[in-house]
């Protein structure tokens, strides 16, 4: 069992360094300052990964929480951590291309999901699929790839926020990036850039109301609005925000 548990905490420290390095703690930041008051909320987290952010979400006072993750690995350890330090989160393996309805969520969420839709057709199910997923009057918060990107500042300064941001291919509909993390031991992955228009656009499609971007948050700490420059000019990331009709104020 220890060597299992050594085994499981080096892939939760590999998976989820990206959100301690300075891009993560904004990333975390923005997400989280626009996530409505979850106390006593039931929330759908997909794509969850190693389940980060669902721990989070019970932190923050919500009563029901489901992950989901199309990948094996990544639901093992969250389940991992979930049988250490038990909140009550319910893991499940589903695609979000093929996602059923698991419920009606007063809050649906996605990090990093919508940029990997294979063409617009699929950003378009997968929106809608989320979508579907809701309450009425339910909120969704999704975080995507900044469809604003200055990649000039995401190839060079941005790299003291901990990772950048290259091209790899000639756009499409969507611009082909690797993401390099540049902390010790470096790792690169694949990430998609898409145009302005593409995630709010899908979120409308979806019958979603109110679509908002949320406004980009960096730490309170004393690295100063200095040091945070750059990344508020562009961050790599996007938080748009969107509630499903049927509430009584729409």
């Amino acid at each position: 069992m220890a060597d299992s548990d050594e085994q499981y905490d080096a892939l939760g420290q590999t998976y989820e360094r990206a959100k301690h390095i300075p891009t993560g703690l904004a990333e975390q930041a923005t997400f989280l300052s626009a996530l409505p008051d979850l106390t006593g909320k039931s929330v759908l987290d997909v794509a969850c990964g190693t389940g980060f952010y669902p721990r989070k979400f019970v932190d923050l006072g919500a009563a029901r929480v489901v992950g989901v993750d199309s990948a094996a690995e990544m639901l093992a350890y969250a389940r991992y951590v979930e049988g250490k330090q038990p909140r009550g989160i319910e893991y499940l393996q589903h695609d979000a291309t093929a996602l059923p309805v698991l419920g009606r969520f007063d809050v649906v969420t996605a990090v990093w999901l919508l940029g990997y839709a294979d063409d617009p057709s699929a950003l378009d199910g997968m929106t809608a699929n989320l979508a579907s997923n809701l309450a009425p009057g339910g909120t969704l918060v999704v975080l995507v790839p900044n469809p604003d990107a200055d990649f000039d500042i995401l190839a060079g300064p941005y790299g003291r926020y901990g990772y950048d941001v290259v091209k790899t291919a000639k756009a499409t509909f969507r611009q082909p990036v690797s993401v390099r993390v540049l902390d010790a031991p470096a790792f690169a992955f694949d990430s998609y850039f898409w145009p302005p228009g593409a995630f709010d656009g899908a979120l409308q499609r979806a019958g979603l109301v109110d679509v908002r971007r949320a406004p980009t948050v960096v730490p309170d700490d004393d690295r100063g609005e200095e040091f945070w420059a750059d990344l508020r000019r562009s961050p790599s990331f996007a938080v748009f925000t969107a509630r499903s009709a049927g509430y009584a104020g729409a």
